[in-house]
């Protein structure tokens, strides 16, 4: 395989990466956002309050993804091997 192929590989490997890993990080993102609001509002600095409810939510999302995310990583692997 040339450079090139190479690079367009590696550029469409880090693709695939981005669009199955993006819904778990907003789910996380808006997790976070929102218990620190809730942080904020009832006074409670507490690291433990922020990380198990953001855990538990990307968690229960990885779950409900799984079967995309896996259909996905199988395609991109099955056109790799067809490219090749």
């Amino acid at each position: 395989m040339s450079q090139g192929g190479l690079i367009v590989l590696l550029q469409a490997a880090l693709g695939v990466a981005l669009v199955v890993v993006l819904p778990l990080l907003v789910v996380a993102l808006c997790t976070g956002v929102l218990s620190g609001v809730l942080q904020s509002l009832t006074n409670v600095h507490d690291a433990a309050a922020g990380f198990a409810p953001r855990m538990l939510a990307t968690a229960t999302a990885a779950l409900l993804l799984l079967g995309w995310m896996t259909a996905k990583m199988i395609d991109f692997a099955v056109r790799c091997w067809g490219t090749g």
